[in-house]
Parts: C-alpha cells; structure tokens; sequence
C-alpha cells in the first residue's frame, strides 16, 4: 500500500474504493475496506504485523465501501444512513456478485456475514484514538449518506465518492447540487492531500474538473429534457461521457452501464420524480 504520510497508508490501485489505514499510537483506524475478500485477507495480514486494528470508518453506503468489514473483528463507524442500507441490503445477492471478483473468492465467501456500524452519527463526529484526531463531515452529493474523513495530524482528507479522480464519476444516486455544495466544502479545509473515492492521490487542484463534470452532466441531461426526451430516450441516447475518462481498476467494459444510470437518475432528479 501507497504510504502518503508516517502513519498514513492508501490502496488506490484495486477493484474497488480507495481504502486506507492510519497508525496511532493507541492501534489502527482503517477507512472504509476492501471489496474483494482476498484483497481484505492481503490487507488484514499487513495490518497485523502493525498494531491492533481499533475501528472501521465507512464513508458511503455502497458496497464497495464496506464489504472488508466483515473480515475484521472490530466496531465499525458510519453515517446512520450507511447502516439503513446495509441492514436493507440481501445478502444472499450481495455474496453472489463478490463471488464472480475472481476464482480466490467464492472459498474465501463461505460463512460471509455483514459487519454493520455499530457507531452512526448524523452530521458529524469526532473521536480521537491515541494522538489522532478523525473528524467525520456529512457531505452528501454522489450519495446521501457521504462522509469525508478528516485526519487532523497528518493534513489528509478522505473524501470518498465525491471526487473519481481522473476516472469515470458514478452519478447513478447522485444529487448533483449538493455535490456541488460539497465540492466547495472540500475547497474549504486546512489539509491539502485528499484521499478520493477513485482514482490517484490528488489535492484542491482537482476540485475545479469535479465540479465542472457534475455540472456538466447535470445540463446535459438538463438539455435533453427541454428537447422532450422521454426517461427512456434519455438513458437510450445520452452516451457522449463514455471516452471521457477512463473507468476505474477491473470495471472495463462497463461505461455504457454507467452513462444509462447516470442519465436515468439525473432525469428523475430534474423532472422531480
């Protein structure tokens, strides 16, 4: 894993959220955990040979973001709306699609059980583990339940989901206003290293492109409303943002997936439906 600081520790290259741990001198805090159980099983060995793993913090409600917990025997922390989710989600469905990921998983699968937070909060929260301090903000925008994770000592940020660096922007449950509202809240902070949800390490000089992206999608989608497009036609026809950007690490071929979600939702955020 990418070591960013002298107790901050990222993996941005597998499938997947970006993930990280960060090392306190009273045990571990690891941020949101991997989607792939065989990346966990990697991940739970190195944190082992560091310290004792404290707490989970999930940032989102999307399963790429908390399937790992279930791989480490500690109390996890996220917004409300993450748990809802989570104790909505089938599990039966959720172990079905992990077990595609490769030929490593379905073993690693049997038993599978879901750690859920068992420590929510609504807007924000702060807690401090030996000489760290993770401030967690509710920044809804590619989700409602979005949370950034603030890491005081060390001056980085995960942002989650609200900024795909340099690849493909999953929109499919966005509400591009408050994501935009987000973007700008992030502009705000004193750390200058941000964590993303996708993508490489990157700083405020990002912000501008993310912002300009959702905005982007939100007026194209806007346009084709006024031209009359049914929901149906806009899913259909709205495929322009597929070379854009990259997708993300083991999602090839799926970009035409994503612009159909895309479109579908932002036209019924803007129609109000």
């Amino acid at each position: 894993m990418q070591q960013l600081t002298s107790n901050v520790f990222v993996e941005t290259e597998v499938r997947g959220c970006n993930f990280g741990y960060v090392t306190t001198s009273d045990g571990i805090v690891m941020i949101d955990s991997p989607h792939k159980p065989s990346v966990a099983q990697r991940v739970k060995a190195e944190i082992e040979g560091k310290g004792q793993l404290r707490y989970i913090i999930n940032t989102e409600p999307h399963g790429d973001h908390w399937t790992g917990n279930s791989f480490f025997d500690v109390p996890v922390i996220a917004h409300e709306g993450v748990r809802t989710r989570m104790l909505n989600t089938d599990l039966d469905e959720h172990v079905a699609r992990l077990a595609t990921f490769g030929p490593e998983e379905p073993k690693l699968l049997e038993g599978y059980q879901f750690n859920y937070p068992v420590i929510t909060f609504k807007n924000g929260m702060t807690m401090h583990v030996g000489d760290h301090t993770f401030q967690m903000i509710h920044m809804p925008g590619h989700t409602p339940y979005q949370a950034a994770i603030l890491i005081k000592e060390e001056g980085v940020v995960f942002t989650s989901d609200n900024i795909f660096h340099g690849v493909q922007t999953w929109l499919h449950e966005a509400n591009p206003d408050l994501w935009l509202v987000a973007v700008e809240s992030l502009r705000k902070l004193d750390e200058e290293i941000f964590v993303p949800g996708h993508g490489a390490i990157c700083g405020k000089g990002y912000l501008d492109e993310q912002g300009a992206f959702v905005l982007e999608w939100k007026e194209y989608v806007k346009g084709a409303i006024d031209q009359g497009m049914t929901r149906d036609e806009a899913v259909a026809n709205l495929t322009k943002m597929t070379d854009r950007y990259p997708m993300d690490v083991e999602q090839d071929g799926m970009a035409p997936m994503v612009m159909r979600m895309n479109a579908g939702n932002l036209y019924d955020y803007l129609t109000g439906a």
